[in-house]
């Protein structure tokens, strides 16, 4: 049942942030399908995982429900359209660097960084779904580090420049809806920080040197700055 108390504000900024998390647990779920073409070997991993994501479209949109308030579904896949067009771009030249960097590593930890921020201010009903899917997720990142330090430092070159091309557009996504997390109760700049804790300790786990890591986390950053996120 809508919750009375929840402002205008609020509702309206939520429809927002829940379509983003209901459209980007979606492309996941597509996402981790097309891994599994391309990486046939870990097939049946990668469709569990792909069916994890989805059960997490579908629980994130259960939030929204019990809030009374409909997903801006339309807006969400605008700006989730470049990052899922840069992926299928790696899926289709049979990139599978560059596509497990895009899902396993920048998307996942952007979505640990934005569940833990928001998990404090979550209302009595998100709550334990937002810790079930941490979980989830954890795992997630933990395959695309695991598959990628395998070929480490053959992949490292690859790695750094899909980062520099797809880190960028989730910093913009971040942008757009920085009014909205600010009135659902998220600092966008500690989300900031959170993606940037994740992200970095991800990159170390493939193999990259922590002095490595930060250069690339810090330069990566230092452009978010400069779009004023």
């Amino acid at each position: 049942m809508p919750q009375p108390h929840l402002s205008a504000a609020y509702r309206d900024a939520y429809s927002r942030i829940n379509a983003l998390v209901i459209v980007g647990e979606g492309l996941a779920d597509s996402h981790f399908r097309l891994l599994a073409g391309l990486l046939p070997e870990d097939r049946d991993d990668l469709l569990r995982l792909a069916a994890m994501e989805g059960r997490h479209a579908r629980d994130f949109s259960g939030c929204g429900r019990q809030l009374g308030i409909r997903p801006d579904l339309p807006l969400a896949r605008r700006l989730f359209s470049p990052l899922h067009r840069l992926f299928r771009e790696a899926v289709s030249s049979g990139d599978r660097v560059s596509a497990l960097v895009i899902q396993c590593l920048i998307v996942e930890s952007f979505a640990v960084a934005a569940y833990r921020c928001y998990q404090p201010v979550a209302d009595p009903f998100a709550a334990p779904i937002i810790q079930s899917v941490l979980t989830d997720e954890a795992e997630h990142l933990e395959y695309g580090g695991r598959w990628l330090a395998a070929w480490f430092p053959e992949v490292a070159a690859p790695i750094a420049a899909c980062c520099e091309r797809a880190v960028p557009i989730v910093m913009g996504m971040l942008q757009s809806v920085r009014d909205d997390l600010t009135a659902i109760g998220i600092d966008p700049t500690d989300l900031v920080g959170e993606f940037v804790g994740c992200f970095q300790a991800a990159i170390e786990t493939v193999g990259f040197p922590p002095s490595q890591a930060r250069a690339l986390v810090a330069r990566l950053a230092g452009r978010a700055v400069e779009v004023g996120v």
